[in-house]
């Protein structure tokens, strides 16, 4: 608990924290707000939280607080806000629990929330003529829960067609996966693995996987001479 908005006012006068709380009336000798209230704070990650910054109040029972209207939101950006709780007697809770993470696209707007990427994708042959994708997911920080993965294909002509794909593999919590092809012909391939959630919105994860497929078998040894040594 912490009580530096009376101290704000007192010793340093009229801040932006004692205008927006009240406490430059009182010249911080007292807590206007008897009923208490939530204060909102923001920064670039959960580390990096502006606390010393109040950039709106709210009162204590309200369902929403609004940060103000001058603040930016560049496209293509993140930010992480927090809202805190303050009693009748100006104590501060010191919490992480009411924090939220904003998202912007590049167009400027609110990005819809996304299931994680895919990490470590891994490519085998098999059968002679297969290959065998095997990929993790981890559901750590993720913004929306997928409902299934889906198989993205260049069918050998070097482009990935990504308006249709070529399998769907359901998911089943945080683990390995795995998919595996119909056969294939002598040469390069691109797959690219993404999840996607129920409302049909998929992940960011733009990697691609290059497989040089072959079936040329290896030499045989040939057993030139033997001796003991």
């Amino acid at each position: 608990m912490d009580i530096h908005f009376l101290r704000g006012a007192l010793f340093t006068g009229m801040t932006a924290n004692a205008f927006k709380l009240g406490t430059v009336l009182t010249l911080g000798w007292f807590w206007p707000r008897v009923g208490g209230g939530c204060l909102l704070y923001r920064g670039m990650s959960l580390d990096e939280i502006d606390f010393g910054n109040v950039l709106g109040v709210a009162d204590l029972d309200s369902k929403e607080i609004s940060p103000p209207s001058y603040l930016q939101h560049e496209a293509d950006s993140k930010w992480f806000y927090v809202a805190r709780r303050v009693n009748s007697c100006g104590c501060l809770e010191h919490t992480l629990s009411a924090a939220v993470k904003v998202s912007i696209d590049t167009g400027g707007d609110l990005a819809k929330p996304r299931p994680n990427g895919i990490l470590g994708v891994r490519a085998a042959q098999f059968d002679d003529d297969r290959i065998r994708l095997v990929w993790f997911y981890s559901s750590l920080d993720q913004e929306s829960p997928p409902a299934r993965f889906r198989i993205y294909f260049d069918y050998g002509i070097g482009q990935i067609e990504y308006e249709d794909s070529i399998a769907n593999v359901g998911y089943a919590g945080q683990r390995y996966y795995c998919f595996e092809t119909e056969s294939l012909n002598v040469g390069d391939y691109l797959f690219c693995v993404r999840a996607e959630d129920a409302a049909d919105t998929e992940g960011s994860s733009s990697a691609q996987m290059r497989v040089q497929f072959d079936n040329v078998s290896p030499c045989e040894i040939d057993v030139v001479s033997v001796e003991t040594i």
